[in-house]
Order: structure tokens, then sequence, then C-alpha cells
């Protein structure tokens, strides 16, 4: 069963220390107070941009940029400056970009997943959890194939988009 990553929205609270949450990713649509209460916790808070990590403190980054041939080298500034916090790559869900985001070597890296493209994704989770030791996350959108469900590590999630996959998953198991 995949561990969750809760987006921080608005009206989160109840899920603040949830047992099945490893993680939280704030921006600044993330309601102050929520994230203070996530910050408090023992999990971890990623932002999704430096300065808003730096201003509140997090424990590391799930970047959202462009990945070419020249990624790997051109991220070695922001890994040192980063030293001590967790990195986290959004990718497209192919195999040219999982092996560029990947030779980065970030903590984890999250496949783009859509509804339209679930297919070819789905191909590239299976390919990459045989190859590579990285965490894969996904983000969860409805309808989304429960196999893929099956092999991520971590599913990124809303609030309301937690009861229903919890449901989806217990019934898996």
């Amino acid at each position: 069963m995949p561990k969750f990553m809760l987006k921080i929205g608005p009206n989160d609270q109840n899920l603040i220390n949830n047992e099945d949450i490893c993680c939280y990713i704030a921006d600044e649509k993330s309601a102050k107070a929520v994230l203070a209460q996530a910050v408090a916790s023992d999990k971890l808070v990623l932002g999704t941009n430096k300065e808003f990590m730096q201003q509140f403190g997090l424990d590391g980054l799930l970047l959202t940029t462009e990945i070419d041939e020249k990624f790997a080298k051109s991220i070695k500034p922001l890994q040192k400056e980063l030293k001590g916090k967790f990195l986290g790559i959004n990718c497209a869900p192919t195999r040219h970009e999982a092996m560029l985001a990947s030779e980065a070597e970030p903590d984890f890296v999250c496949f783009l997943l859509e509804k339209e493209n679930q297919e070819q994704g789905k191909a590239v989770i299976k390919w990459y959890s045989e190859l590579f030791l990285i965490q894969q996350a996904i983000p969860y959108f409805e309808k989304i194939d429960e196999e893929i469900l099956k092999i991520a590590d971590f599913v990124i999630l809303n609030a309301s988009e937690y009861k229903i996959l919890v449901d989806k998953i217990k019934r898996l198991d």
C-alpha cells in the first residue's frame, strides 16, 4: 500500500497527525494555521518552491522545473544549498525524463500522471520500479488505475481525495 502525501489546503486540520499521512506538501495557498500544525508535527513538510520552503523552515522541496540533458548538473548547486533537506522532482511520465530526473539522485521522483496519460504512465512506472531504487510518487486523480496504486510508493492527494482513496486502497489489500 502506498504512503500518502497530503497537499495542505485551507481545511485540512483533521488530517494533521493522521497515521496514514507520511508527508505534507505546502505552497502559498496553504492555510497558515494548518501549515504551522504540520510543521509542529513529526512528519516531513515539503514546499513547492525554495523561497516558501525557507520562509517557513520546511524539511525540503518538491521541485517542478524543466528537465533536460543538463538537469543533473544544473541541479547540483540547489542540492548543495538544500543539504540535509529532502528533494522530490516532478517529471513527465516518460522513460527519458525519469532517467534524467533520477541522474540528479533526488529522494523521490513524482510522475505527473493524468487521466489522459495513465496507460503510458503505468508502463513507465512499472519499468521504473524494476530498474531504479529511487522512490516514486504519483498525484491522485479520479478513476486512477488500481495497478498504478499498487506500484507507487507515495500518492499525493488533497483532503477531499483522501477518504475516497483510502477506501479504494483498503479494498485492494
